[in-house]
């Protein structure tokens, strides 16, 4: 685990991708104190202006400021699609983990409970559930939580069990180690580096999904300025008003790339180009 870490420290790529990602972050968060107008406020003189120096990213149709307004959806965008996928990534690696290092009746059971999840198309049923609970952040985190979950337990199955064989686990094993110790010690710091490179590709995904929510009028509401939401208030000005689709467009194209990045420079750091190219050779041979 900790060479793991001192590879990332070592990859100028991905710690170049965590800066602007702080940056990003920030920027967002530190907006209402640096901006010199409310995202929230009106203003029918300044409706639908285009991008100036007063308003570098132009006005809306109710004179509202675009860039305050892009820069607080960001806010609500990545506290909806963080939170919702940490809750998936550590309940799902907590049971895909609890499953391979168990077996008979508990490992079936769990085992048809993951592969009913998986039998749904997770997207029909995200905007399903999404639309029997209701419109609200607390039902979004919800159903993107049960929507995903058994993806991360999946895997997370796949790769405590190669764990589970290797000579060291074995070995605390037959030593009498209790379960939670041998699964704390020897097989998860050997599962999260893997499940890290998962996790953000995962997490773009789930930005995307946050935002086709917001753009199907089943996401987060007003007055929140969510981006999917701002998308949605632009079709009907797309061609007197173009920037009110490109900005908020741009955020979410960003972070998506910022965090997609990010998953493959982790994948580089884990295993090595020369590593994949080895074993596509042996696997061609």
């Amino acid at each position: 685990m900790s060479l793991f870490f001192a590879r990332m420290r070592r990859n100028p790529a991905f710690v170049a991708l965590v800066v602007l990602l702080i940056l990003w972050v920030l920027s967002m968060f530190a907006a209402p104190s640096f901006l010199s107008y409310d995202a929230y406020a009106t203003n029918t003189g300044t409706r639908l202006l285009p991008p100036s120096a007063q308003h570098l990213m132009g006005t809306d149709q109710l004179g509202r400021d675009l860039l305050a307004r892009v820069l607080v959806g960001g806010q609500a965008s990545l506290m909806v699609s963080i939170v919702s996928g940490v809750l998936s990534a550590a309940f799902g690696i907590g049971v895909g983990a609890a499953m391979a290092m168990t077996r008979g009746r508990v490992q079936l059971v769990c085992t048809g409970i993951i592969d009913f999840f998986l039998a749904f198309p997770s997207r029909v049923f995200l905007v399903a559930l999404v639309g029997f609970l209701g419109p609200s952040v607390f039902n979004i985190i919800a159903a993107i939580l049960i929507t995903t979950w058994a993806e991360y337990a999946r895997i997370t199955r796949t790769i405590v069990r190669t764990e589970r064989e290797k000579w060291y686990v074995r070995y605390a094993d037959v030593s009498g180690i209790p379960f939670s110790c041998r699964l704390r010690s020897y097989v998860l710091p050997n599962v999260i580096p893997q499940m890290l490179v998962f996790f953000f590709q995962h997490l773009s995904d789930i930005i995307l999904t946050v935002a086709g929510l917001s753009l199907i009028g089943i996401g987060i509401q007003p007055p929140t300025p969510e981006w999917g939401m701002l998308l949605m208030g632009s079709k009907d000005y797309m061609q007197t008003a173009p920037w009110l689709l490109m900005f908020p467009g741009a955020a979410i194209f960003i972070t998506v790339v910022i965090f997609s990045l990010m998953g493959d420079e982790l994948r580089d750091i884990f295993e090595p180009r020369w590593e994949r190219g080895h074993r596509k050779e042996a696997r061609e041979a």
